[in-house]
């Protein structure tokens, strides 16, 4: 199935162990895989999830981890991949004003 949801990148601000511990808070019975290379299940959306630490980002005397996560959906419908990205997305936000 090829649609505009067949393959993301993203950068985030976390660690390794960060993006996992938000992916297991969000897919308890759904991940398997790890530290880098993760596979998520979600009813019939299936998505390989591939991290690579990229340099700290520094704001004034502030040191933020980064990661590029590349994200590939092998299985499932439009609609299922983005309430799978939706669920994923709710459980990696952190808290801000």
């Amino acid at each position: 199935m090829s649609d505009a949801l067949s393959f993301l990148e993203r950068e985030v601000s976390s660690t390794l162990a960060e993006y996992a511990h938000g992916l297991r808070l969000s897919f308890p019975e759904g991940v398997s895989g790890g530290p880098t290379d993760f596979v998520v299940t979600d009813d019939r959306a299936r998505l390989e999830i591939q991290l690579e630490p990229g340099p700290d980002r520094v704001i004034a005397l502030m040191r933020l981890p980064t990661l590029t996560a590349r994200l590939r959906f092998t299985g499932g419908t439009q609609e299922e991949r983005k309430a799978l990205l939706k669920r994923m997305d709710l459980a990696m936000r952190r808290g801000g004003g």
